[in-house]
């Protein structure tokens, strides 16, 4: 059997707060399961379930875990959850038997506005490549989010929020890697840059764009832009002309189980909502100059 998953990310984002929900399903020659992760600004929630309960409708674009409902319309939740270890020791300073096998209640209804979808492929013609690590998706570049996320005692509520989708597959995340996105007034941005092992030979590349409502903007290796600078507080990418910096004042965040070959046994950092600051210069030209409170950020920078 070959090492294998396949996931998708919800991001929502409200005047009461943010939260990411990602299902996936996982396959290796040790374990089939499937898993769905829930983040919010106060913690990382995960619950498994046997790969029995799994449901994927490619060709309607809905994906189901038990109870648990995805699609383009929208989000359906109804699971017991546990916090991840290290957030249980973060909080308690200890490992605590009875905390961990304390769950807590998730649940959820968002309604998803009509999608913007990129104009093409964003891994464009590196999607045509065989044997990729991790194949990454953008289905949605901003679409409106409406309804309701409680966890635990937490409770959000969406009304007129924004939201993002993607999607990963492969077998395993980049051993070096920076992801965000950011919302701003009728706009989006997202960027990614990793370290992709190809024929024995590794490079640092590349994908992202901006999208501000009529125009998509994009960044990408296969356009011929250049990771100058990838650090765990700081992104500098260069295309032509286009000059794009990106800093983080904070690398914390909350821990992240993530694929690797097929099995989600490795831990990465993602904040929902997180300081950074986004620049995009063309020349001496500043097209885009946002600092924010609410970006999302995942990184995992060895």
């Amino acid at each position: 059997m070959n090492d294998y998953f396949y996931g998708w990310y919800f991001r929502c984002q409200g005047k009461e707060g943010c939260a990411a929900v990602i299902p996936a399903v996982h396959l290796s020659s040790e374990k089939r399961s499937c898993s769905i992760q829930v983040i919010t600004e106060k913690g990382s929630f995960y619950r498994e379930f046997p790969v029995s309960r799994f449901r994927l409708n490619r060709k309607k674009g809905v994906m189901q875990i038990g109870e648990n409902l995805f699609s383009s319309k929208g989000i359906r939740l109804n699971m017991e959850a546990f916090r991840t270890e290290e957030e249980k020791q973060k909080n308690t300073g200890k490992q605590d038997k009875k905390a961990e096998k304390k769950s807590v209640t998730v649940r959820g209804a968002l309604r998803f506005g009509e999608f913007a979808r990129p104009k093409y492929d964003i891994m464009g013609p590196f999607a045509w490549i065989p044997a990729m690590e991790c194949r990454h998706t953008v289905y949605s570049m901003r679409h409106r989010v409406d309804g309701y996320l409680r966890v635990d005692q937490e409770k959000l509520i969406f009304q007129k929020g924004a939201g993002y989708m993607e999607g990963d597959s492969g077998h395993s995340f980049p051993e070096k890697y920076i992801w965000t996105q950011q919302f701003f007034p009728r706009g989006s941005f997202m960027t990614a840059a990793a370290t992709v092992p190809l024929a024995k030979v590794g490079f640092t590349g590349t994908v992202g764009f901006l999208f501000t409502g009529k125009k998509e903007y994009r960044f990408a290796t296969y356009l011929g832009a250049v990771v100058e600078k990838m650090e765990k507080q700081k992104l500098v990418i260069r295309q032509g002309r286009y000059r794009l910096y990106i800093r983080f004042s904070e690398t914390s965040g909350n821990m992240l189980k993530a694929p690797e070959s097929g099995n989600m046994t490795r831990r990465v950092r993602e904040s929902v909502a997180c300081n950074a600051e986004y620049l995009l210069k063309r020349g001496n030209r500043t097209l885009l100059h946002v600092k924010s409170g609410k970006a999302a950020a995942e990184r995992d920078v060895r």
